[in-house]
């Protein structure tokens, strides 16, 4: 049973009892002229209907009404206060609070025609100085009703508004984690996949030298190891940013790579093998980090993916410096034949990872086979969007 149905439950019987009392009090006086069974059953009918006064209160306002109008109108029993005053004042109030508007109009309306026939029948309510004790606590009944439904409502609206606050800053933050996700995401698949690559070549070519000319094998594996420590100090700085960003901690974070490195980053790939040949144009200056990033992140991408499936190619990497825009351009002759290594399983992220770092700055990126062989990667980012 709903906790509010065992408090109606209660308050019914309680006014049951009292009521009860109150007409076996009355009928011990000869105050009473009707019948003491009839009297018994209408009085239960008033009270014991409040049972319903949350589930119907119109239902409830209007039973009262006519279980207490009814037998002042055509039976000699008299008019009680805690058979037939106390319930229309319960009545009333439950109608203006449970009830929407018309409904407590109808209720309401009910209840105050059978106080109404009570103060005729009874003589003593129809005094001047009598009359505000049947209507005032009648009034202060409907009045603090239709107030805590009022407030009620007002509180409910506030609590939905906090609930779809709050709902709507987890999906805030869900989203932002998800945005945090896929930016490490592409992070790690750039560090990881051109130092890996660069390795597996580096490792095929000393592979390669080995039977023919052991000390030539050197040089490669060397670059393997210089590599290898690089993949590892990039990986170990990203995490420990993840790290410090866990704890709140502000760290004194170290550069990411920008335009000013690709030429390390192509004398990386010449090494691993990859002849690359760069151009600037326009002249160089200053650009947002993010910027930055994007343009050296697309070149390190592309040389990568021509190293894992160029085969024997040469790469050309074009930076143009415009007024409202960068351009680059990584172009290659490669896209058949072989290494002489097992080729690099690729995972196609690699498009999608730059597709994704370009779009968050309103660029636009062309990537596919070229015409006149090999493979090419073109982005064109706008300076002001960055901005």
């Amino acid at each position: 049973m709903p906790s509010y149905l065992r408090h109606d439950v209660a308050l019914a019987a309680i006014v049951t009892a009292f009521a009860q009392l109150d007409l076996r009090l009355n009928l011990d006086n000869s105050q009473h002229y009707g019948s003491q069974l009839v009297s018994a059953l209408v009085t239960l009918v008033i009270t014991g209907v409040l049972v319903f006064r949350r589930r119907a209160p119109v239902a409830t306002a209007v039973t009262v009404a006519v279980a207490v109008a009814g037998p002042e109108l055509f039976t000699q029993l008299t008019f009680q206060l805690w058979g037939d005053f106390l319930p229309i004042l319960i009545a009333a109030y439950s109608v203006a609070r449970y009830a929407d508007r018309k409904g407590a109009l109808i209720g309401a309306g009910a209840a105050a025609l059978a106080l109404a026939v009570c103060m005729l029948r009874l003589p003593a309510l129809r005094t001047v100085e009598n009359l505000p004790f049947a209507i005032v606590p009648y009034l202060v009944s409907v009045v603090a009703g239709r107030g805590i439904r009022h407030r009620q409502r007002q509180h409910d609206a506030e609590r939905g508004r906090a609930e779809r606050l709050a709902a709507e800053r987890e999906e805030s933050i869900r989203a932002a984690l998800a945005e945090e996700r896929g930016r490490i995401a592409r992070e790690l698949h750039d560090i990881v996949a051109h130092c890996v690559s660069v390795m597996v070549v580096q490792a095929g070519a000393a592979e390669d030298l080995l039977d023919r000319d052991p000390e030539a094998a050197r040089a490669p594996l060397r670059s393997v190891q210089e590599t290898g420590r690089d993949a590892v100090g990039e990986l170990s700085r990203m995490l420990g940013l993840l790290r410090r960003a866990d704890l709140g901690m502000a760290a004194t974070l170290a550069p990411q790579p920008g335009i000013a490195e690709l030429s390390a980053l192509v004398e990386q790939v010449r090494a691993a093998g990859l002849p690359v040949q760069m151009t600037v144009d326009g002249e160089p200056r200053p650009l947002p980090p993010g910027v930055e990033l994007t343009a050296y992140r697309v070149v390190q991408e592309a040389l990568t993916n021509t190293l894992k499936h160029g085969g024997p190619a040469r790469a050309s990497v074009a930076v143009c410096y415009a007024d409202e825009t960068l351009t680059i351009e990584v172009i290659d002759t490669g896209r058949s034949g072989s290494t002489g290594s097992e080729p690099v399983v690729g995972t196609g992220h690699g498009l999608l990872g730059m597709r994704e770092r370009v779009g968050l700055y309103d660029g636009e990126l062309t990537a596919g086979p070229r015409s006149e062989g090999g493979f090419g990667v073109k982005v064109e980012l706008p300076l002001e969007a960055a901005r």
